[in-house]
């Protein structure tokens, strides 16, 4: 039955914990299993050392291999593993951009690694991973070493639902930091905004110079203007003058 495996699937199958038999050894095992008058025996040769790289173990091998449980985090996730991932510590001190980048990178690395190649820049970014080689197999234990990677529960459809490893890294990215609730937005997001806002003040000099009041008034209260001459110039500029300056700073 196994004649057909290629290099690559006995990689794989050693990978996931099991050691390839020699015939012999697969008959000697079988006969043994029919003397013991078990209802239910499993001729195999396990690698306990790569069992425990997997995280989530199946109930039947959990007496075999020593695990502790681990938490459930956002997206859920349950069962023993054999270790408490990092990632999501580590990803908390970047932006927005570098968490998916380093997501991204984690991604194509786990899947080279699935598919055997030796870098993950043999897994571009934007290419299907079907296109790439991958099936449902593959797809299934890329899986598990990413819910290992992140303490996520993923499914088992993941890399049909995110097809490439850029929308899988933004699948992460939002499952493991979630956008910010309404009314979460920075000061210097809102500043953002209200400085757009001012682009659209129209000529009328009314309301230019009410703007341009409201604006002293702003700064005044907040009281943080740089040098002396600076707070000076903001307290005697014209509403022009106040215009002028956002401009320039743009």
């Amino acid at each position: 039955m196994t004649g057909n495996l290629t290099e690559r699937d006995v990689t794989r199958v050693r990978r996931l914990g099991m050691t390839p038999m020699s015939t012999a050894e697969g008959l000697a095992l079988f006969d043994a299993g029919l003397a013991t008058g078990s209802a239910v025996v499993v001729p195999i040769n396990l690698d306990t050392a790569a069992l425990r790289t997997q995280g989530m173990l199946p109930p039947l091998l959990r007496g075999l291999i020593p695990t502790a449980p681990t938490g459930t985090r956002a997206g859920g996730r349950t069962g023993t593993a054999v270790g408490v991932p990092h990632l999501p510590e580590r990803l908390s001190g970047l932006s927005d951009k570098e968490r998916l980048e380093a997501l991204l990178d984690l991604v194509r690395t786990q899947a080279a690694t699935v598919l055997g190649h030796d870098s993950a820049a043999s897994v571009g970014a934007e290419r299907g991973f079907l296109k790439v080689g991958m099936d449902s197999l593959t797809g299934v234990e890329l899986r598990n070493r990413l819910a290992l990677a992140t303490g996520l529960r993923l499914p088992a459809t993941l890399i049909f639902d995110h097809p490439t490893p850029l929308d899988l890294a933004r699948y992460l990215r939002g499952a493991l930091a979630p956008a910010p609730a309404a009314g979460a937005t920075s000061a210097l997001d809102e500043l953002a905004r209200f400085e757009e806002a001012l682009t659209n003040v129209g000529a009328d000099e009314g309301e230019r110079a009410k703007v341009g009041r409201r604006l002293r008034e702003l700064a005044a209260r907040f009281g943080e203007f740089g040098t002396t001459d600076s707070a000076a110039s903001l307290e005697t500029a014209s509403a022009e003058e106040l215009f002028q300056i956002l401009d320039e700073a743009q």
